[in-house]
């Protein structure tokens, strides 16, 4: 790819994604870009799994705006892991004509997710977007009843815990047998990685961890 290409590729990318990690960036060919182009950056050390120490990893926070990266390291992690999850996502986004947005929760009331895919057909066909990073059994099923009543029909929880993808799986069918998710449709769960260098979700010998499912419901 020609330098010239790389760099309007990176300037749009992190236009419409403002913190990425240099991991992320290097999987789609981006990461000399980013310093030819000198973008702040900042390397911190945070866990990729809020409640396990053994996931404390230094990762390098990539930004078009210093303002950016003034975040404390959860957030930007965060921030990183939607960015991510839109990446990949992107052939559905660009099939369905959906834009990505990141939410600004602060000042808001009830229950909202991290980001929305914004339909062109109206809000009522607006797709939910939820990072977790390990939330508690209890925090999972408010927030996956609080989305529900907030009205979504779709919702795509995106975890950076590899083995939480079939679980969450199993606790959206439960919760929907319950009666508790009454007008979500399809729950999409996936498992987003921005600090494990090559392909994270190529199938690997001996790794029997699935990286995405996806619950579909009728009513």
């Amino acid at each position: 790819m020609h330098p010239a290409v790389r760099k309007a590729k990176l300037r749009r990318l992190l236009t419409e994604h403002p913190v990425m990690t240099s991991v992320s960036l290097a999987r789609l060919g981006l990461a000399q870009a980013a310093g030819w182009m000198d973008y702040p950056r900042i390397d911190l050390d945070v866990r990729t799994q809020s409640h396990q120490a053994s996931s404390m990893t230094t990762l390098t926070f990539v930004s078009r705006q210093e303002q950016s990266l003034r975040s404390a390291p959860r957030d930007l992690l965060h921030q990183a892991l939607l960015a991510e999850g839109a990446l990949r996502l992107a052939d559905d986004i660009n099939a369905q004509a959906l834009q990505f947005t990141y939410l600004t929760l602060r000042g808001r009331q009830g229950m909202w997710p991290d980001a929305e895919l914004r339909s062109p057909h109206g809000r009522a066909q607006d797709v939910a977007v939820e990072v977790d990073t390990g939330y508690n059994p209890e925090r999972v099923d408010a927030k996956l009843i609080g989305f529900a009543a907030a009205g979504y029909q779709r919702l795509i929880w995106l975890t950076s815990v590899h083995g939480r993808v079939e679980k969450l799986d199993s606790r959206v069918y439960a919760l929907h047998a319950q009666g508790k998710l009454t007008g979500l449709k399809q729950v999409r769960t996936m498992y987003v990685d921005v600090h494990r260098p090559g392909d994270p979700y190529a199938p690997r010998p001996r790794l029997n961890k699935i990286s995405e499912r996806t619950a579909t419901f009728d009513r």
